[in-house]
């Protein structure tokens, strides 16, 4: 990409030196209500015309982009907003799915002495079973 702008950029230039050797005459230059006039040589008004110019369209260019920038601009921060919902959302399911883990926990330990009580219960009654079929 360098080399691609030496090669637009030595050309441009040579031009524009040749131009300005080429066109060093005088000239008078008037603004017609004003009552002051400057002399300058011609290629310095060419070439501060051509840079005038060249910056006008660039103004009217980045003028004309505004609504694209504003537009950028707001869907930049809109997805800014909806990244840190984002995190704050997994950071709630996180919270969330760590709860139901220790709930989950804490049901499987509940659950366990109880079935083993209820397993101590079961016995008498077997028992009270076999007793009732041996008689």
């Amino acid at each position: 990409m360098r080399y691609l702008s030496w090669i637009i950029t030595i050309p441009i230039a040579l031009v524009i030196v040749s131009f300005a050797v080429s066109n060093r005459d005088a000239v008078e230059l008037a603004l017609w209500p004003l009552p002051f006039s400057i002399t300058v040589p011609i290629y310095v008004a060419v070439l501060t015309t051509l840079v005038l110019g060249f910056l006008a369209g660039g103004f009217v260019a980045w003028s004309a982009d505004r609504k694209h920038r504003v537009a950028a601009r707001v869907r930049g921060r809109k997805a800014q907003q909806l990244e840190r919902d984002l995190a704050r959302e997994r950071e709630q399911r996180t919270v969330a799915e760590r709860r139901v883990a220790e709930a989950a926990q804490t049901l499987a330990a509940a659950n366990t002495p109880m079935l083993d009580n209820d397993a101590a219960r079961r016995a008498p009654l077997a028992q009270i079973g076999t007793t009732a079929q041996a008689r």
